[in-house]
């Protein structure tokens, strides 16, 4: 049998691999190969070795430990311990209170502030005032400044600063309205005997424009005997149409209060219209008539005018009454329809003979002008003339009461200044006319451009040049003479003259410089009219 012997201690195997540690850099106979060796003589900052090969433990790498703050790899391209600053990561600097900004323009932008955001505070311009300013009365009120607002204020404002009218607009607006109604009261009795041919009543008539439409009524008082009755009837212009009515009672109306018929069927205009008329008595005034009617005129303008007479002759009188009326409304059209004076008067008018104003009736222009070339040429006379309403003046009328053929004349002009003295109209040179002999007449010359002219004053401008025979070549004018200015001063002459040496209208006149020198040698008012 074979002995085995056992030792009581066995051979020792190799070392196994360790995690060694210490202190310092290990050196190269510190542990074997495969291990690891961590040298902690900063605790916060330990450094690991390994695995030591051949012999060599290489480098240690950091493992901070113990809270950190050793150095990292690498922090925005940045090793070692790692200092950022506020650039290092596209950050504003604290300390630099913003001026670092790329754009401070744009910042404000962005941010929703004015320009005012940088002004500086002050009084000067370009600086933006403190809520004390001494400029303003308190932090919250600005100093009153009222006063210099007003007419002859340092800063005055205008009608058109607050949406106002001009001055005088308002007078003028009302003008216009008021024109719209006329009212024209009877101002006498007026009586027919003994005929049964209607007639112009001679009070109540009233002006009519072109292109108009019209409503009117009356209140007509009659006074007269059963037996004789009354026809009525009213005209219109050439070329309106519409009708009128009655509304009166039938003939043979005897009893107040009565069963008469009211005549309303419509009539035309020009067809009497026979009614019933009364006696007045104790109790009784006469009988009342309403005619109504309705007219729109055509191109021609004219009058509406009542006609009457006895429906059967009778030589006691019937009477239309003082008092009796009429009334006139334009209800559409281009322009007020009359210009609001009474028209209770005998006076022709301007629309009696197709023209839309004048200086005056032309049945008064007797008077001749009759001044030298010498005394006149180059001089620019004004003779004044009121437009009541809005117009388009498109020609002057004048009465060339003589013509010298043998005148040598040259920039001769009439022309139409506003009562601001500006020209708003001329006529071209009229010479080679005014040598013209079958030109003495009434004749009208043309502007070169028509104008609208609102209702106002204006200053028809007469400039003659050249030779000419004294008593020869005349104009039809009014004799007042220097009367025709009485109560007057510049700028509102009515007849005036003004600069010498022109040979052309001006664009601008200052009426302030109106004079009379030469209405005092005899050269009166010439007569004009507008159309």
């Amino acid at each position: 049998m074979t002995s085995v012997v056992v030792s009581s201690a066995g051979t020792s195997g190799p070392r196994g691999n360790s995690i060694l540690t210490g202190t310092g850099t290990p050196s190269s106979g510190t542990g074997i190969d495969g291990d690891w060796y961590i040298d902690n003589t900063t605790p916060t900052a330990l450094v690991i070795y390994g695995p030591k090969t051949g012999g060599a433990w290489g480098s240690g790498q950091s493992l901070g430990g113990g809270g950190g703050g050793g150095a990292v790899l690498s922090v925005n391209t940045k090793t070692g311990t790692v200092t950022l600053s506020a650039s290092d990561v596209g950050a504003l600097s604290s300390t630099s209170n913003l001026s670092d900004l790329g754009s401070a323009p744009a910042a404000r932008t962005n941010l929703g502030l004015g320009g005012a955001a940088v002004l500086s505070v002050g009084t000067a311009t370009g600086t933006v005032a403190a809520g004390d300013d001494s400029r303003l009365s308190n932090s919250r009120t600005p100093t009153a400044h009222k006063s210099t607002h007003a007419t002859g204020g340092s800063d005055a404002l205008s009608p058109a600063d607050i949406g106002a009218d001009a001055a005088g607009a308002a007078s003028t607006a009302v003008a216009a309205l008021s024109a719209l109604t006329q009212t024209v009261v009877k101002s006498a009795d007026e009586q027919r005997i003994s005929t049964t041919t209607v007639a112009d009543d001679l009070h109540l008539y009233a002006s009519l424009e072109a292109n108009s439409t019209y409503r009117f009524s009356s209140t007509l008082l009659f006074d007269g005997p059963e037996t004789a009755d009354a026809s009525i009837t009213y005209t219109v212009p050439s070329g309106a149409t519409g009708g009128w009515a009655p509304n009166a009672g039938t003939l043979g109306t005897t009893t107040p209060d009565g069963s008469a018929q009211i005549k309303v069927a419509a009539r035309q205009f020009g067809s009497n219209s026979d009614i019933g008329v009364m006696a007045s008595s104790a109790t009784l005034a006469g009988i009342m008539a309403l005619p109504r009617g309705i007219i729109t005129t055509s191109t021609t303008p004219g009058l509406l005018r009542l006609r009457w007479s006895q429906q059967t002759t009778n030589a006691s009188p019937v009477t239309l009454k003082a008092g009796s009326l009429l009334e006139v409304v334009k209800v559409s059209g281009n322009a007020p329809a009359a210009s609001g004076i009474n028209l209770d008067t005998p006076l022709a008018l301007p629309s009696d003979q197709a023209l839309l104003a004048w200086t005056g009736d032309p049945n008064d222009a007797g008077h001749v002008t009759a001044q030298s070339s010498a005394g006149v040429a180059g001089r620019i006379t004004l003779t004044k003339i009121q437009i009541r309403k809005q117009i388009t003046w498109t020609n002057v009328w004048i009465g060339l009461a003589g013509v010298d053929t043998a005148a040598t004349l040259s920039n001769n002009y009439i022309g139409v200044y506003d009562s601001n003295g500006n020209l708003k109209g001329a006529t071209a040179d009229l010479s080679s006319q005014l040598v013209n002999g079958s030109n003495a007449k009434g004749i009208s010359f043309a502007l070169t451009s028509p104008f609208t002219a609102p209702p106002g004053e204006y200053f028809i401008g007469l400039l003659l040049n050249g030779t000419w025979s004294t008593n020869t070549f005349t104009l039809k004018a009014t004799g007042a003479g220097v009367t025709v200015n009485c109560g007057l001063s510049a700028p509102r002459l009515r007849y005036s003259n003004m600069l010498t040496g022109q040979t052309t209208l001006p664009s601008t006149l200052d009426l302030t410089q109106q004079t009379t020198s030469i209405i005092n040698t005899g050269w009166a008012s010439q007569w004009y009219g507008v159309s």
